[in-house]
């Protein structure tokens, strides 16, 4: 199996030094991507405290926040939990302000890729995808629908993608073989992306330790926590830990093999395929031996992040 060391067909006009306004507009992606990655930060924390990950005293109070959603706590909570709301709303404003000053550099942007048609067409999918989280944002607090989370996880890793594929396109083809290998590794971690999000907004992350262990559980649970659309605490949760495991092996041993073979003709992009995936792997049970630290379950969905963006730019 070999790869083409040629350029690519795919990327007409974005090869650096075609046009001043083309390098002004990889300038431009890369900060671009660098804000869309501070907001998702800021986002997974939103997402994860509402899960009741990190909150205080763990494990007993997980998924609380999520119910109150639900059943609005009494007054003697509401006191209780003011710090944390004063944390949480200095959070959601700096997401808010970050997230505005995004679509301006967005609409900037578009000025500069009008002579690229590839880049324009990337361009329209981050402004729509952009508008699109716009729109969501005010279902995302008062809502305990684990949907509207990951409408919200895989929109903001959607702009990361594409931010990072107007900033640094792919200059080689690679053949069909590769391609496809590209594409099963790309579906094995938008799976495991998923599977994740579910697990931490379904009240899931706690269901059961271990692969045997999970798969034990899930066999008598039925496969009902799958459904975004069923509020937390519905279904029994082990069946998405079990498949979020699952992936986790079926990415390694995708997307580690193909990092390998890429670093011939992209030894940057494959090494940071390569770090993110390897970082994952040790990550994960680190984190679940610390208890789902807030810290580390907050590295864990960025990386995962960075890995996706660095796959899709040569999808």
């Amino acid at each position: 199996m070999t790869t083409a060391r040629i350029r690519s067909p795919a990327t007409p006009g974005i090869v650096a030094g075609a046009d001043p306004s083309l390098r002004w507009l990889r300038r431009l992606a890369w900060l671009c991507a660098a804000l869309v990655l501070a907001i998702t930060s800021l986002s997974a924390s939103l997402r994860l405290a509402k899960a009741g990950i990190g909150c205080a005293p763990w494990p007993a109070c997980y998924g609380a926040a999520q119910q109150a959603l639900l059943a609005p706590p009494a007054a003697g909570d509401e006191a209780a939990q003011a710090p944390a709301s004063t944390t949480l709303d200095a959070v959601r404003s700096a997401h808010r302000v970050l997230a505005v000053a995004t679509l301006f550099l967005i609409l900037v942007m578009g000025a500069a890729c009008r002579h690229a048609r590839r880049a324009r067409a990337e361009w329209w999918a981050l402004l729509a995808v952009t508008l699109f989280l716009a729109a969501l944002g005010p279902w995302s607090a008062r809502s305990a629908l684990p949907a509207v989370a990951l409408g919200n996880l895989l929109g903001g890793f959607a702009m990361l993608a594409l931010s990072v594929r107007l900033a640094a396109p792919r200059r080689w083809a690679v053949t069909p073989v590769v391609r496809a290998w590209l594409w099963a590794a790309a579906v094995a971690l938008l799976a495991q992306i998923v599977l994740g999000g579910l697990a931490s907004t379904t009240g899931s992350i706690l269901s059961c330790d271990g692969l045997a262990d999970c798969w034990r559980a899930a066999a008598g649970q039925g496969w009902a926590a799958l459904d975004p659309w069923r509020l937390p605490g519905s279904a029994a949760g082990a069946p998405v830990q079990w498949l979020h495991r699952v992936a986790t092996g079926a990415v390694l041993l995708l997307a580690l093999p193909l990092a390998w073979r890429l670093r011939r003709i992209d030894a940057w992009g494959a090494g940071v395929l390569a770090a993110a995936l390897l970082a994952l792997a040790v990550l994960g049970p680190v984190m679940v031996g610390a208890g789902f630290a807030f810290s580390l379950t907050l590295a864990h969905n960025q990386l995962a992040a960075i890995a996706l963006a660095a796959l899709a730019r040569w999808l």
